[in-house]
């Protein structure tokens, strides 16, 4: 059916009245206007016009002449008059009704960001090894009970921190170590009460890591495969029950840490008649390069009244380390008087040295080595001496696991020292101790 334009204009005309008219039931009204699900009334009073989007708020207004909390636009009106809406909605029917300027509302403020206290952490730490091992007695001839092919697992470190606030915090660490004979014990390694009023002054009370050899450790880079001189040899320990204070300062270039402590390490919390001293202060002039001093003076938990102490252990302990690129090279010293002689008549003196050196190959790959040499009974036994290198790769495929393909060789004269890796010497006069050892370590922290 052919239709003419004339037709086309007057039905398009209809729907236009049909659609105003819908428009002024829907939208223009005296009295009330609802569509489904939507309730609206307005009501000119005094100057003012009151909007309502609830029954219930307009009945109360209906009976009691008060709006109640409501939203006031002073001079929005179509005749400047006050507009009260009772909430946002009822305020935009309004303004669109009359055709009126939308209502602005003010932006609303961000969310406060959630707080990360208390917040607690869990993590471990294993060092673990599958090597062949000798330690021989080279005047008879005998190998120590550990000599052979195994699997070690030399520490286990588990570490549960919580941090209260951004001032208080707490870590307890237990240690499951190897003791050498074929058992393992577990120790609490930490547990402390952290004070941090700033960068500068953090105070710990409880056991917590002493001042040196954690950071020596630190530095050295690989305590998985082998301690540090001070730490294999017996001359301090790596935590310790006490009062720890400990910083950084002067854009972290200055760092320092100072124990009050009990003398006998984190395995043993009992107390003596004196405390002991332990300090340390390193300082980085360039980028790269760390220098640090440090010392401990005390009876090292021995001074009791039914042993009274006859003299005072001290130690010194001297570090340097430089990163140039791809290389690290690094050293440690220690000077330590009378470390086992507290409750002794006599006295002795010990020193030692550890040289390390670092090459980062690639990304994932370094090649490393290390020599000691260390007197560690200077007075009493002049002719004891320990000699010591390390040879290795170490591959580090993901961020929480390092391995190392590596060679340890130690030998000993004069006598029998006891090291982190066994006791090595011989009881025969003129005649050595040594230690071999060829494999792969690990370290992997989750």
């Amino acid at each position: 059916m052919h239709v003419t334009p004339e037709k086309r204009s007057r039905k398009a005309a209809m729907w236009s009245a049909v659609a105003g008219v819908l428009a002024a039931l829907l939208l223009v009204g005296t009295a009330t206007a609802q569509v489904t699900g939507l309730y609206y009334q307005e009501v000119a009073k005094d100057g003012r016009v009151y909007v309502f989007n609830t029954p219930e708020r307009f009945k109360a207004f209906t009976a009691s002449g008060e709006v109640g909390t409501a939203i006031t636009l002073i001079g929005r009106g179509p005749n400047d008059e006050t507009i009260v809406a009772e909430n946002e909605t009822a305020l935009d029917l309004f303004l669109f009704k009359h055709s009126l300027p939308a209502y602005d509302r003010p932006s609303p403020k961000p969310a406060p960001p959630a707080s990360p206290f208390p917040k607690t952490t869990i993590g471990g730490r294993l060092y673990a090894d599958l090597s062949s091992k000798e330690i021989k007695d080279k005047g008879t001839g005998v190998k120590s009970n550990d000599s052979g092919v195994g699997v070690d697992v030399k520490r286990f470190y588990f570490t549960v921190t919580h941090d209260f606030n951004a001032t208080w915090s707490a870590q307890f660490q237990s240690d499951i170590g190897d003791v050498g004979t074929r058992r393992y014990d577990v120790f609490v390694k930490k547990a402390f009460l952290q004070l941090k009023l700033d960068s500068a002054a953090i105070l710990r009370l409880g056991a917590a890591d002493t001042a040196w050899i954690p950071f020596v450790e630190g530095i050295y880079g690989q305590r998985y495969f082998e301690q540090t001189i001070t730490d294999s040899l017996g001359f301090g320990t790596s935590a310790e029950w006490g009062l720890h204070f400990l910083g950084k300062a002067v854009d972290n270039k200055l760092g320092y840490a100072f124990t009050i402590g009990n003398g006998k390490g984190y395995s043993s919390p009992s107390r003596t008649k004196s405390v002991d001293f332990e300090g340390r202060v390193s300082f980085e002039p360039i980028a790269g390069l760390t220098l640090a001093a440090g010392g401990y003076s005390g009876k090292r938990g021995n001074e009791t009244d039914a042993a009274p102490a006859k003299h005072t252990a001290n130690r010194v302990n001297a570090l340097a380390n430089w990163v140039i690129g791809p290389v690290k090279v690094g050293g440690e010293y220690f000077n330590a008087d009378n470390w086992s002689r507290v409750t002794q008549a006599t006295e002795d003196k010990s020193d030692g040295y550890s040289g390390w050196l670092q090459f980062m190959a690639a990304p994932k790959w370094t090649l490393f080595g290390r020599y000691d040499n260390a007197k560690p009974s200077k007075t009493l036994n002049p002719a004891l001496k320990l000699t010591y290198y390390n040879l290795g790769v170490q591959w580090k495929p993901v961020k929480a696991v390092t391995t190392a393909l590596a060679y340890k060789y130690a030998d000993i004269k004069g006598g029998t020292v006891s090291t982190g890796n066994g006791s090595i010497g011989s009881g025969q006069a003129g005649a050595k101790g040594k230690y071999n050892e060829i494999g792969l370590w690990f370290s992997f922290d989750f």
